[in-house]
């Protein structure tokens, strides 16, 4: 599994996109993706913490924002991406390849 380092700002979304895992200190909250599902499908974290999403599906995924302010890219089988949201809102996603595979991210204050 080859895995690149992006780091990518988006203004708009907020987000800080990239496949390196948070700095120590800080966990990260996992959104499974499984049968082809989001596991949780909905998920609230405070701004500045990190969700990672891991693919177990044979089929590639991504995690796409709806206003397409943010992506995680394609995930092969095992693969994961690493996205930290800085400012509270309501982040409704979907995967590209499946647009039926939908989930919602809320970050509080």
């Amino acid at each position: 599994m080859r895995l690149t380092r992006r780091q990518v700002c988006f203004g708009a979304g907020g987000a800080i996109v990239g496949s390196a895992l948070p700095a120590s200190g800080s966990t990260p909250v996992v959104v499974d993706i499984r049968s082809f599902v989001f596991e949780p499908a909905e998920i609230t974290i405070r701004a500045g913490e990190t969700i990672v999403w891991i693919n177990h599906d044979f089929a590639p995924h991504t995690a796409t924002d709806d206003e397409v302010n943010w992506d995680t890219g394609e995930l092969e089988k095992d693969a994961q991406a690493a996205i930290r949201f800085d400012t509270p809102g309501t982040y409704p996603y979907f995967c590209a390849y499946h647009p039926h595979m939908t989930g919602t991210v809320i970050v509080t204050a």
